[in-house]
């Protein structure tokens, strides 16, 4: 067995699309390659300020992948201990909502560990959904 790196234009593409397409059901050859052509995803932050006071932060980065097409990725989401329960997270994800507008994202996506029940609370509160179960595998790095 060999494994192939699939870049945007290999012509490995022409057989390993249909394959995908048995999970992806949805994705065409053209959502495969705005997939494949999209920009670095590097994190962004904003944050709420009163008086000079940091109340909340977000961390957010614009994905393209399969599942999703465009989406708004929030990496971190945390508002200040001493301002939790004032509307704060509230506003920053209102202004994630906005961003993944103006971005063409039609997905705001993030995780939460499933120990943090009250950040389960506050989201499903402001309606968004909980649509998958996250896996993970920690990893050596080599240095």
């Amino acid at each position: 067995m060999e494994i192939v790196n699939l870049p945007a234009g290999d012509p490995h593409w022409d057989a390993a699309l249909p394959v995908l397409q048995q999970l992806r059901t949805h994705l065409g050859a053209a959502d495969l390659e705005a997939v494949l052509s999209s920009e670095a995803q590097r994190p962004s932050f904003f944050a709420a300020f009163e008086g000079g006071v940091c109340l909340g932060v977000c961390g957010w980065r614009v994905i393209a992948n399969t599942s999703a097409g465009r989406k708004l990725y929030i990496d971190d989401l945390v508002t200040a201990d001493s301002a939790r329960s004032q509307g704060i997270g509230a506003a920053l994800l209102e202004h994630a909502e906005d961003l993944a507008r103006r971005h063409r994202c039609a997905v705001l996506d993030l995780d939460s560990g499933v120990q943090r029940h009250a950040a389960h609370r506050f989201y499903l509160r402001e309606r968004l959904d909980i649509v998958s179960f996250h896996f993970a595998e920690s990893l050596q790095v080599d240095e």
